[in-house]
């Protein structure tokens, strides 16, 4: 029984996709969405200048999921780490840039109630979107990505000086 587990831990759910042509159209749609419902806020409170960060984090997190995540810098690059539990891997995109890493999700989700007299049908969009200026440059054609019970841990590999961003994408992840 032991083995059918470990057998079942190995096994690899679909890759993510690995974008870094810059931004995909999605994740810009995203953006405008919170730059357009902070806008709103800030008509709304008064137009009081001073408070556009307030703004944006106030409509991001009225707009999108929060999640959880954390980085860890090496010697060889970074490794990003986020909870996207209710997401599957298909539903996921990383947008990588030389500082910025954009993590996307979306999904839909239908719910239906049933009484004696009617029946309902609910769908529901959930939107995730987790944009992060990075410690160090990195190489944005050498990523991984894994989708581990609910965790995506995404490793980029650091900048070498003078080379750009020229090497090959590893496994584990689909680089476009």
């Amino acid at each position: 029984m032991q083995e059918q587990e470990i057998v079942k831990e190995q096994t690899m759910e679909p890759p993510i996709v690995i974008k870094t042509t810059g931004l995909s159209v999605e994740a810009k749609e995203m953006f405008n969405m919170i730059a357009r419902r902070a806008y709103e806020l800030f008509e709304f409170k008064g137009k009081v200048k001073g408070h556009e960060l307030e703004n944006w984090l106030e409509a991001e997190s009225e707009l999108f999921e929060r999640t959880p995540i954390s980085i860890k810098e090496s010697a060889e690059g970074v490794t990003v780490l986020a909870d996207v539990r209710g997401f599957t891997p298909k539903e996921l995109e990383v947008d990588l840039e030389p500082m910025r890493v954009t993590i996307i999700g979306s999904r839909q989700s239908q719910s239906e109630r049933k009484t004696h007299a009617s029946s309902s049908t609910e769908k529901r969009t959930s939107r995730l979107l987790r944009s992060l200026q990075l410690p160090i440059e990195i190489d944005t054609h050498h990523a991984s990505a894994r989708y581990r019970r609910g965790i995506l841990e995404l490793d980029v590999r650091r900048a070498k000086a003078g080379k750009g961003n020229a090497s090959k994408a590893s496994a584990g992840g689909s680089v476009a």
